[in-house]
């Protein structure tokens, strides 16, 4: 194709077969042509054999052609251009102007443009692409900082209009961002802003795909309420939440700090099936106040619509891949802190990432992740794994969701799910989520050679990931809520032999009953052991190999009176959310360690690496074991003097019994 800049012309495609339109046939005439190019141009269409593509066409400044071959000679040609005459271009004189009311307003408020353009035709403003002729008017309402120019609808290039720029301010008591001004809640020291958008909600085409941009609002966005967790299914079995669920949560100082505070950026656990960052124990209120820090909370999309991988997903990606739809969110989440932290006192060059539980697994993806080179300068995990599985395990068991949800026959099977209401493929396998042992359902992180080249375990073993300053640490009864209620010594046998058959005599020798005070805190220091706290040593061993400074802790204070430090009870002590707890006042031992974990995180994502002043984190030096123990009081620790968890590393049971919580 040639023609002069601007000329447009419509071309039919038709598809030579039933796949992406790399291939397509061109229909002129009593000619066909077929057409071969990138099947990025037709944004990897499918379409039926003999289907009809209508694709507008616009030249640039240079002339544009395409190759193609004739179906029925075989010969190359060129298409000979078809397009209309230019219209000739009015004579040299003033070129046009556009002028603004107004060069800087507060978000939301109206601007004026108008066009002085004599002897032109028609034309347009950009952004917005909206018609706007000589002598015209037109009000907009830019929610940023925005430059605009008038594009006439001629050929003639020199008609343009030099660019005027509106700057955009937020109104007093708002935060600017790149989709609009905020408004938040303060209270006490800090001010919350909850529910602000990261990404458009993923829904129709958009579910199963990586997040797109939210569209920016006009005025300002009250951010006192959070916004709707992710669809998932809670303890009872009903559904709630729903797939518009893609925003954040920022807690700040309430007065502007002298300098830029660190940033605290949590991403929460559940399995990656359940969970919301709005919990009331995630509140960062305490946190940010005590800590000085910026703390953000964040959704993520789960279950099937976060990590559904299938081969049909696969073909509709530019990189034939599928899943990792929740890794996406948070990246897009980091990369709107980048971007717009620092409007609310934070520093976007100190952020540090942690989670727990499966945000802690989430964490190590992104420790491992080129994807995620930049976004953050520090990573913890609480109580996560690193040991993330391939693409085609999670292949297999996508092909279970598609086939209970009656499109695995269809003629478009991506299009058949897309049209399921989220409640239906909820039901359709109801997320199953164990601490104590693997549940064998996949939502999570895939090694898909994309978002990530190998398990991060072994990436960080290779020095191939962020080698950012890395801290993890697990709880002394991670298992102890979630155990059986067995009582006796023959129904600890059999669960163990269930989880490791012929290996069950070498488990037992280590973790006799008599050494317990019941057969089910045997079973609870087994599944703890080779679960979460066996596993982040080894984790934590690889980082250090890979040149990362390493920092452990071992939460082993007995906060739950039945059980002990069970799995996820560090957190209000991370967040200081003992309020969450209605009725409930912690004593001044808990007071004391909460603040201690407080100072903790905060200077680990403030930048202060140096055990002497992460009180509550201990550094690991290669070849040895030292750990903060989180109790009363906060001490450094050494390895158990029995072994225990050598013998679990070393063994094929780490592998039998261990799996990504």
């Amino acid at each position: 194709m040639a023609g002069p800049a601007g000329a447009r012309v419509r071309l039919r495609l038709r598809a030579a077969a039933g796949a992406t339109l790399a291939e397509a046939g061109f229909d002129s005439g009593p000619s066909s042509w077929t057409q071969r190019s990138l099947s990025a141009w037709f944004g990897g269409a499918v379409a039926p054999r003999d289907a009809t593509l209508e694709v507008t066409v616009e030249t640039g400044s240079l002339d544009a052609y395409a190759s193609v071959i004739d179906n029925g000679t075989g010969d190359p040609a060129i298409l000979p251009p078809a397009f209309p005459p230019a219209a000739p271009c009015p004579p040299a004189g003033a070129a046009p102007l556009l002028t603004t009311s107004s060069s800087r307003v507060e978000a939301g408020s109206p601007v004026v443009l108008s066009l002085q353009a004599p002897r032109r035709g028609a034309g347009r403003v950009v952004p917005g692409d909206v018609p706007l002729g000589p002598g015209g008017e037109l009000s907009v309402f830019p929610a940023v900082t925005t430059t605009y120019r008038w594009i006439p609808s001629s050929t003639c290039s020199e008609d343009r209009s030099a660019p005027v720029t509106v700057e955009v301010v937020a109104p007093a008591g708002a935060v600017l961002t790149e989709g609009g001004a905020v408004s938040g809640i303060a209270s006490g020291g800090s001010t919350s802003y909850r529910g602000v958008p990261f990404g458009a909600p993923p829904t129709g085409p958009l579910r199963w795909r990586p997040p797109a941009p939210p569209a920016p609002w006009i005025g300002v966005r009250p951010a006192a309420t959070f916004g709707s967790h992710c669809a998932q299914l809670d303890e009872d079995g009903n559904v709630t939440g729903s797939e518009a669920c893609l925003t954040l949560n920022v807690w700040a100082p309430a007065a502007p700090p002298a300098s830029p505070l660190p940033v605290l950026f949590f991403i929460h656990g559940g399995g990656n099936a359940a969970g919301a960052s709005s919990y009331a124990y995630y509140d960062g209120t305490v946190l940010a106040e005590k800590g000085r820090a910026v703390v953000v909370t964040a959704n993520y999309r789960l279950s099937s619509f976060g990590w559904l991988a299938q081969p049909f997903l696969s073909a509709e990606s530019r990189r034939g891949v599928s899943g990792n739809y929740g890794t996406y969110d948070q990246l897009a989440a980091l990369r709107w802190v980048k971007r717009n932290i620092a409007a609310f006192g934070g520093d976007p060059a100190r952020v540090a990432i942690f989670g727990e539980s499966a945000g802690g697994v989430n964490v190590c993806t992104l420790v491992a992740s080129p994807l995620a080179a930049g976004l953050f300068e520090r990573a913890l995990i609480q109580s996560g794994g690193c040991a993330q599985r391939p693409l085609a395990e999670f292949v297999a068991f996508g092909n279970t969701l598609t086939g209970k949800a009656g499109c695995a026959q269809a003629a478009d099977p991506a299009a058949c799910l897309r049209a399921r209401p989220f409640e239906d493929l909820l039901r359709a396998v109801p997320p199953v989520v164990s601490v104590t042992s693997s549940s064998g359902q996949l939502w999570g992180p895939a090694v898909d050679g994309f978002v990530l080249s190998e398990s991060p375990e072994v990436v960080l073993g290779k020095g191939e990931h962020n080698r950012v300053p890395f801290a993890i640490g697990a709880n002394a009864d991670e298992t102890g809520s979630a155990a059986p209620p067995i009582t006796t010594e023959a129904e600890y046998r059999a669960l163990v032999t269930a989880q490791v058959g012929a290996l069950a005599p070498l488990v037992l020798a280590r973790y006799p009953v008599s050494a317990y005070a019941s057969p089910r805190k045997a079973y609870v220091a087994v599944t703890s052991d080779s679960r979460f706290i066996c596993p982040s040593r080894r984790f934590a061993r690889a980082a250090a190999k890979g040149g990362s400074p390493v920092f452990r802790y071992f939460f082993s204070y007995p906060a739950s009176r039945l059980y002990g430090a069970v799995h996820g009870i560090e957190i209000p002590f991370v967040f200081g959310s003992f309020d969450a707890f209605p009725g409930y006042t912690p004593n001044a031992a808990e007071r004391a360690l909460s603040e201690s974990m407080n100072a903790a995180w905060a200077r680990f994502a403030a930048g202060e690496t140096r055990t002497e002043r992460v009180s509550a984190l201990a550094g690991l030096r290669p070849g040895s074991g030292p750990h903060a123990r989180l109790g009363s009081p906060v001490r450094t620790g050494r390895r158990r003097p029995d072994g225990r968890l050598r013998f679990l590393g070393r063994s094929r049971l780490f592998a039998l019994m261990s799996a990504p919580p």
